[in-house]
């Protein structure tokens, strides 16, 4: 346990617990992330950026919206959909990624996502949002991953809320909106 101890703060991560689940974090932008679609005439972009336990981020970025596909060290995609099961509004993700994780056979497996939205009405095309931090927690299993809570990120409890809701067992996914209000439906858990 030690050795593993040591060998992880060399990586910059924290030891985890044997029991239960911890948090490792990583960039959304910056070194840990290289862009891998561009298109300049739309300035919609995609980047890829590290994770954890094998698993990399997708952030999509078009008409000053945000999204993020889970990548799976098998290559399977998990999209998250924000910008139709969060907010339809203008976002953009915070600087790092929160992943809940297990060891599981000896490394880190990922269960849950965690990452912050800035909103903002200053930008002039698409709906209009306050201006603020959304919180967003998704679930990740081995046959998918939905987003399962959103909440008010400024809150002093935001961070506990959201870990809260991703071990939540009766919690369901979020659903997409529509042009008269929220709609949930019934997603993979």
């Amino acid at each position: 346990m030690i050795r593993t101890c040591l060998f992880a703060s060399m990586l910059s991560l924290t030891c985890l617990p044997a029991h239960g689940a911890a948090s490792l974090y990583t960039d959304l932008y910056g070194k840990a992330c290289k862009t891998v679609e561009l298109d300049r005439g739309s300035g919609a972009s995609t980047r890829q950026c590290a994770g954890v336990g094998g698993f990399s981020l997708l952030v999509h970025e078009a008409r000053a919206q945000t999204s993020i596909d889970i990548v799976t060290p098998r290559g399977a995609v998990y999209p998250l959909e924000y910008w139709e099961v969060v907010t339809p509004g203008l976002s953009r993700v915070g600087r790092k990624a929160e992943w809940r994780v297990e060891e599981r056979n000896g490394k880190p497996t990922p269960t849950a996502l965690l990452v912050r939205l800035d909103t903002g009405n200053t930008i002039l095309e698409g709906p209009r949002e306050a201006a603020g931090t959304i919180i967003t927690a998704a679930r990740i299993a081995s046959d998918g991953a939905c987003v399962v809570y959103q909440g008010d990120g400024a809150l002093k409890t935001a961070d506990t809320a959201a870990r809260s809701a991703v071990v939540e067992s009766g919690r369901k996914c979020l659903g997409v909106f529509s042009t008269s209000g929220r709609v949930r439906t019934e997603l993979a858990n």
